[in-house]
């Protein structure tokens, strides 16, 4: 244990252990510019000591710009960065005691693996024996000793990454930035770096943002998720927050493999007292009983692909099968309910041909229920 306090302690203080040290990151009213056009619009937001957070969100939604300015390698055009209580805004990279590690490997092809662990430690003067120490502690902590003395061009896309995670472990920063760094990897390489990401962070437990698109890596990685949509914060919470109970459509659209099914629909009066939403089709959908809602009001109505069923208890749900996608464990299938077109998950094969006529099953409490006007969630005693 005592090698892996030392490798991750403050380059400022060599002596300082994990324990010691509090790399909280506190933004502001953060904002940025490029000439009139604004692409961050104040975001407050703190990263706890030891958090992984991940940032998520469509193109050009702004988080490697957020990533980028907390980094240094982009100016605060308004507002406040700190980090471990230090504002930062002045600060250049260097002094942030930050490491970065980027899509691209950015990996010296000539130099050994050795050689591009270390090469930030010799440009810093660290000393010689200082330098073969924390790179073999590295390479031990990514399963990469046996690579030590390849090239770049003897690795795999996985390897070169456990590399470019080396050089930046050696540095013992204070804060781990991940800007989209598995969007070159094949699927099962994603996958297995997804793996040992998680891994790696729990041993460290080094305060680490992450920046992807994929919201599976945040879901799977990130003790927190932050939505971002056109600069603007969504939603922050954990991954089961996001997927239980999400703010807004966009949230609700974005959070969740395949997505969301979402149609507008006027709630009316049902049998004791319940209430239904309608559609223009003429399809009826049973609303959770606590929903804080009346009659007459016009919403957009969400059901998870997974809480469709083919058998079980709740409203029926009477469909004709469009067409089925089968993943192996599961079928996706697209199903027509009186003119809307809906996503349901089953399990296992589901030999249906097209247009046959299925009756499925929702359970009401696992209905989502937004305002039509501004998407934001409508509260329930239920499901938020």
């Amino acid at each position: 244990m005592q090698k892996k306090r030392r490798l991750f302690a403050f380059v400022f203080d060599p002596g300082m252990t994990t324990e010691d040290r509090v790399s909280k990151i506190e933004l502001k009213s953060i904002q940025k510019l490029y000439r009139s056009l604004k692409v961050i619009h104040g975001i407050d937001l703190t990263v706890n000591d030891g958090e992984f957070l991940a940032l998520v969100g469509p193109s050009g939604c702004g988080k490697s710009t957020l990533l980028r300015m907390i980094a240094g390698l982009e100016e605060i055009s308004a507002g406040e960065i700190a980090i471990s209580g230090t504002v930062v805004n002045d600060l250049g990279p260097k002094q942030r005691n930050i490491a970065m590690v980027f899509q691209n490997y950015a990996l010296y092809p000539h130099m050994t693996v050795r050689d591009n662990i270390s090469l930030n430690l010799k440009l810093s003067n660290v000393p010689k024996a200082e330098i073969g120490k924390r790179v073999e502690e590295a390479a031990q902590l990514l399963d990469i000793k046996s690579l030590l003395d390849r090239r770049p061009a003897q690795l795999s896309g996985g390897q070169r990454q456990r590399v470019a995670m080396g050089r930046a472990i050696v540095r013992n920063p204070a804060v781990f930035l991940f800007d989209e760094p598995l969007s070159n990897l094949d699927a099962k390489l994603r996958v297995q770096m997804r793996s040992e990401i998680k891994s790696f962070h729990q041993k460290v437990k080094t305060t680490s943002i992450y920046v992807t698109h994929d919201q599976i890596e945040a879901m799977t990685l990130a003790d927190r998720i932050v939505v971002l949509n056109a600069g603007r914060i969504e939603q922050v919470g954990t991954p089961i927050e996001l997927y239980e109970t999400p703010k807004n459509t966009f949230v609700a659209s974005f959070i969740g493999s395949p997505a969301m099914n979402l149609f507008e629909a006027t709630v009316k009066d049902g049998e004791n007292g319940s209430l239904i939403a309608i559609t223009g089709g003429g399809l009826s959908v049973e609303l959770p009983r606590a929903i804080r809602t009346s009659a007459g009001n016009s919403i957009t109505v969400g059901i998870r692909p997974e809480h469709i069923k083919l058998t079980g208890e709740g409203f029926k749900l009477p469909a004709t099968i469009a067409h089925v996608e089968p993943t192996g464990a599961q079928s996706h299938l697209m199903i027509d309910c009186n003119g809307t077109t809906m996503t349901a998950v089953v399990d296992d094969i589901v030999r249906l041909a097209p247009g046959a006529a299925v009756n499925f099953h929702v359970n009401p409490d696992k209905i989502h229920v937004f305002s039509k006007a501004d998407g934001t969630r409508l509260p329930s005693g239920i499901n938020g």
